[in-house]
This record gives C-alpha cells, sequence and structure tokens, in this order.
C-alpha cells in the first residue's frame, strides 16, 4: 500500500490547537524567503494563452543554474519530480538521509525501492564503494539539519554509483557554491533539482526544474501532462531568473537576517546554558538537541504565535545505552519584521523557563 505523505508546518492545525486566529500568527515554519520576487503586472495574453512554448523559461533557467537549455525541464514544482522520477526506475535499494525531508522517502518507497539510511557523508561513499546502494538521494542544503556537501564529494559519489544520484537543491540559492547543476554536462546519471519557492519566495507560483541530460530526464520530460507548468510560472520565472539585480539583493537580505536570527537563538540558549546546536542553511536556521527542550520552545513560541517546524527525527537513531532522549530537530525560518516578535517571546520564554524541570 502506497504511504500518504503528512507534513507538519500546519498553521491552520496549529490555529485549532492553540486557539489563535490565522491572521495573528507569524510563520516561521517554511523556510520560504520573506521576501517575494516582485511579480507587477502580467500581460493579458499570458493569462489567455495556453503554455505552449518553454524555450524562453528555459535559456533563462539554462543561464541561471549554469546548464545547456536542453538539460533543463520545467515542472509544476520540484515536488514533481520528487514524485515522479523513483517510479522511472526499476525497483532497488536506494540511498536516503536518515534525517530528512520526508517526500523522498515516500515516493522511494512507493515505487518499490528499499530504503538503505545514511548518516554521513562518509558513510553514504561507503556504502556506494560496496555496492550496497543503486541509487542515493542527497538534500543539499539539507532539510532539516541544515548540513551541507561538497561538490566534490557528491562527483565522487556519482562515479560510485551503478544508478543515479539525485540531488535535491531547494535551499541551493542563497549559496551555491557547492551546487551540482554545472556537472549535469558530464554526469550522465545525476539529476538534479531546483525550485522558485524558497529564494525567490514564489512557492504559490509552483514552478521548478529536473536538471539532468540522462535517459530519466526525457522519461520524466514525457511524463508530464500537457501544459504541465501555467503560462503565468512560464513568463514569471523568466522575469525571477533574469533579475540579477534583485537576486543579488536578496542574498544581501537574507544573509543580514540569517545573521541575526542565529545571534538571537544563540543568545538565548548561551543564557539558559541549554545543550542545544545551531546550523544556518541561509533561509533557516536548524537548532538540534534533546527533544523536550525544542518541544517545549517549539510549544512556547506557539503559544505567543510564532510557529516553528518541530518533530524532524533521524530515524535510524536508535536510543543510546544511558538511554538519552532522541535528538531532534527545531527549524526556524528567517522572521519578516527582522526579529523584532521572536526576540520579545524568546525573552519572555527566557523568564518561564527557569520554573521549569526539562
Amino acid at each position: 500500500m502506497n504511504q500518504i505523505p503528512g507534513h507538519g508546518g500546519d498553521l491552520r492545525r496549529a490555529c485549532e490547537r492553540y486557539g489563535i486566529p490565522l491572521s495573528q500568527w507569524q510563520d516561521l515554519s517554511t523556510g520560504i524567503s520573506p521576501w517575494g520576487f516582485p511579480v507587477g503586472a502580467v500581460p493579458e495574453t499570458v493569462w489567455r494563452d495556453l503554455p505552449v512554448d518553454t524555450s524562453a523559461l528555459q535559456h533563462a533557467a539554462a543561464d541561471y543554474y549554469g546548464v545547456s537549455a536542453d538539460a533543463v525541464v520545467p515542472a509544476p514544482g520540484s515536488q514533481a519530480a520528487i514524485s515522479i522520477v523513483p517510479g522511472l526506475l526499476p525497483p532497488a535499494v536506494v540511498a536516503l538521509p536518515a534525517c530528512g525531508y520526508t517526500e523522498h522517502e515516500i515516493h522511494w518507497q512507493n515505487a518499490g525501492h528499499t530504503p538503505l539510511y545514511y548518516h554521513t557523508p562518509a558513510q553514504l561513499l561507503q556504502l556506494a564503494k560496496q555496492g550496497a546502494v543503486t541509487h542515493a538521494v542527497i538534500i543539499n542544503p539539507n532539510n532539516p539539519t541544515a548540513e551541507f556537501y561538497s561538490a566534490a564529494g557528491l562527483r565522487q559519489l556519482h562515479n560510485q554509483l551503478t544508478g543515479y544520484l539525485l540531488v535535491d537543491e531547494a535551499f541551493m540559492d542563497f549559496d551555491p557554491a557547492e551546487s551540482m547543476a554545472t556537472s549535469v554536462a558530464d554526469c550522465e546519471r545525476l539529476c538534479v533539482l531546483r525550485s522558485l519557492g524558497k529564494f525567490f519566495g514564489l512557492a504559490g507560483l509552483r514552478l521548478g526544474f529536473l536538471l539532468s541530460r540522462g535517459e530519466v530526464a526525457e522519461r520524466f520530460r514525457a511524463r508530464l501532462d500537457p501544459w504541465a507548468v501555467s503560462h503565468p510560472a512560464l513568463w514569471v520565472g523568466e522575469q525571477a531568473l533574469q533579475n540579477r539585480q534583485w537576486q543579488a539583493r536578496q542574498v544581501r537580505r537574507i544573509a543580514l537576517m540569517q545573521s541575526r536570527l542565529m545571534q538571537l537563538l544563540t543568545d538565548f540558549i548561551d543564557r539558559l546554558d541549554l545543550e542545544v546546536a545551531l546550523s544556518p542553511a541561509g533561509l533557516f536556521v536548524s537548532l538540534s538537541g534533546p527533544a523536550a527542550s525544542l518541544e517545549h520552545l517549539h510549544g512556547a513560541l506557539a503559544r505567543r504565535a510564532i510557529f516553528t517546524r518541530w518533530g524532524y527525527r533521524d530515524c535510524n537513531a536508535p536510543r543510546d545505552a544511558t538511554d538519552q532522549p532522541y535528538r531532534v530537530y527545531l527549524r526556524v525560518g528567517l522572521p519578516p519584521d527582522g526579529g523584532v516578535r521572536l526576540k520579545a517571546a524568546l525573552n519572555q520564554i527566557e523568564q518561564e523557563w527557569t520554573c521549569i524541570t526539562l
């Protein structure tokens, strides 16, 4: 039986649980940039005409990602590729991150593949060298752990695999130095996923790309329905990918807010002497540590109408001999107000923290 995806970050469910109206929440659970690309006026023909020609968007994407236009397959969000690609390959053993975006695990298993989980890049490479896995999935940077993988290491991994390497780069735009996009030119069994949802703040547009020159890319293209990407998405995507001035400004904005967010969280953790580690990934910061502490922080923020993403856990991490709590991840996105509201909430939570035992 196929697994049905379930997602956290459900703000409407939080409204019901905490009795707070939707309009009062600050949603920091998604990792989507709070500053979206300014769309402006869309030509009337874009709304009226069918999206029969994707070439302009493909060339804009090719220039932005550093690939040839024939290696660009537009899709209605990178989620479409996450859902479809596993079913284009014969069932085999696939290496999946022990902690990561669960849609990958769900769709590889639904397509009949056998998951084998890895915890570190070194462990994954060893599995490939031993022939223990056929395919591998990398989320770079990882959501939610914020771990980055080097492009050199991923090319080495690709060469060791007998099957496909799928690299999900949904959060790569902020710092693309280690992107594998340009490697699709000479890595035939490489699939790179990119999206306009996170960095460009256009999640509602539902536009993403499969970058690949392999056979799977052609199969994926054939699986997409006619006019799968809407005409407005084609038009807006082209504008966003070509606007280098806005992109540079966006990078500066994200860097500044990430620094502020890191400082706010570091100060809070240090003052309470919590055993919690911080890892930045541009559009979000991940806190990892004991479940009790992070669950309490998530709940305390929620009671103040600040929603974070809690509940990620290393799916293959057993309790150790001392029965220590699982380490989980709390993901905090960039605040749109410079962190003013979050800082006030953390100050209040700090005062009440000493009254509880975690």
